[in-house]
């Protein structure tokens, strides 16, 4: 790939590191915060729900208004947004302003995470679309899990103003690249936007995520509650408008194919059970186990490792095999990776979840690289951003379920001995593991009934083949 071929993948990745590691990047660094804002937790955990909250919620939309306008110029709304935002963020005088630049980078973020897959797909192909999506899985790996150590370690060394003023100019610079290298949007008339179906969904999936948080921060209660009684009224209009407007917001043929809900189902499982119960490891290495900071940190960072190095040294194979292999076999690896959680109570040591720690990482790293071209294969391509933007949010909601399920099991646990803090890691270990498990033998049958549907139609051994290929990777 020559150097000037390099670039659009460049500012996708740019894009992608910076919103994945802003998702966490403020959550060690919040007593630092409190303390200079003059300020309670509770008001700075709206500082980082408040960024997820607005990525999980306007993904489709954003997914959609790029297919609708085009996505380059919406992905370059977004880093604009997103730099300014961060900008802001860095100069915020009080807590309320703090929170509201930090909902405005989470809307900059949407529209670039939603754009980001269609724009790659557009500047490459065939192998060198499989090299580029396999780059984008590892830096996407990368940036989830660097987010909280260099939150800390900036904070640190130089206050936590300095996280979020770092980001202008790595975004100016990746603006810049975006607008001499991106490939132009097709000439065409501008689509229609779906508005109330894209008002309905965003709602639904707001309400859905601020339940989580509720449940995961509270336990069972009244909000929660209202918030899922919201999330599901709200879910129902949506899919009942959307069968009667001509110009749906999600196409309803993306989810007659087997493969493409075998996509949606991966990405929320492996995401639930991978990165979920990540604040209850946390947790008990520092509470249980009795590490400091740093050493849970240094821990914790062995999960993305793996995860980086198996999505670099083996994401362009994976896209080349039978699309069971990765989405099927990486995910059971991370339901195997939960219940090693188990091994807790055989040794009550930080060794003891070592195991489940690389298991997890090799699993996700099998599964990110090939789920984007996976993704988008059945779109139409004029579909291309909404069908990546669907996956992606599957993503995300898996993990704000996945942190307030697992983290619910911890409310209430106040000075946990050993065997409390055993009981609920493994309850945790068990439900992520439940989740993936479901997800990835889901998987292989959806797929295999997308393979019995090629050969149904008179394809052969090499239709079959060609599908696969396809199917994980793009055209040829």
């Amino acid at each position: 790939m020559a150097p000037r071929r390099f670039a659009p993948l460049v500012v996708a990745c740019t894009a992608t590191f910076l919103l994945l590691a802003y998702a966490t990047v403020v959550t060690v660094p919040i007593p630092a915060i409190a303390a200079d804002l003059h300020t309670d937790f509770a008001a700075l955990q709206w500082v980082v729900d408040l960024y997820t909250l607005a990525l999980a919620a306007l993904l489709v939309v954003c997914g959609a208004m790029g297919d609708a306008f085009g996505l380059r110029r919406v992905f370059l709304g977004g880093f604009a947004l997103f730099t300014l935002s961060s900008l802001a963020c860095g100069l915020a005088p009080g807590v309320r302003e703090l929170i509201v630049f930090r909902g405005a980078q989470g809307v900059g973020g949407a529209a670039m995470f939603a754009t980001t897959l269609p724009l790659i797909r557009a500047s490459y192909q065939g192998r060198e679309q499989h090299r580029a999506f396999a780059v984008w899985g590892a830096v996407a790996g990368l940036a989830a899990a660097v987010g909280n150590v260099c939150g800390g370690l900036l904070a640190e060394a130089l206050g936590w103003r300095w996280i979020f003023l770092l980001a202008v100019p790595v975004g100016t610079t990746g603006l810049v690249l975006a607008v001499v290298f991106l490939p132009r949007d097709p000439e065409r008339r501008a689509g229609r936007m779906d508005v109330p179906g894209s008002v309905l969904l965003s709602v639904g999936i707001a309400a859905l995520v601020v339940g989580a948080l509720l449940f995961g921060e509270h336990g069972a209660g009244a909000g929660p509650g209202l918030a899922a009684a919201v999330a599901a009224l709200a879910m129902l209009a949506f899919v009942a408008y959307e069968r009667r407007t001509p110009d749906p917001v999600i196409d309803p043929a993306l989810f007659r194919h087997p493969r493409f809900l075998a996509v949606v189902s991966v990405a929320f499982g492996y995401y639930f059970a991978a990165f979920g119960p990540l604040t209850v490891l946390s947790s008990w290495f520092q509470d249980g186990a009795g590490l400091d900071a740093v050493d849970t940190s240094l821990l914790l960072a062995l999960q993305p490792a793996v995860f980086f190095a198996v999505s670099a040294l083996c994401g362009a194979v994976l896209q080349r095999v039978a699309l069971w292999i990765p989405l099927g076999v990486g995910t059971a690896l991370v339901a195997a990776g939960c219940a090693g959680f188990a091994l807790l109570g055989v040794s009550y040591g930080p060794v003891a979840l070592v195991p489940s720690l690389l298991l997890t990482g090799v699993g996700a790293g099998m599964v990110s690289p090939v789920l984007p071209s996976a993704a988008m294969r059945d779109a139409d391509p004029s579909r291309a951003g909404t069908a990546a933007a669907v996956a992606n949010t599957a993503r995300q909601v898996g993990l704000a379920l996945g942190t307030a399920v697992c983290g619910g099991l911890f409310v209430g646990l106040l000075a946990p001995g050993r065997r409390e803090y055993t009981a609920a890691v493994g309850e945790a270990g068990a439900v992520a593991a439940l989740v993936a498990l479901v997800a990835a033998v889901s998987a292989v049958v959806l797929l295999r009934r997308a393979d019995t549907r090629v050969r149904g139609a008179g394809g052969t051994g090499d239709g079959v083949r060609r599908d696969r290929f396809r199917a994980g990777a793009g055209d040829p």
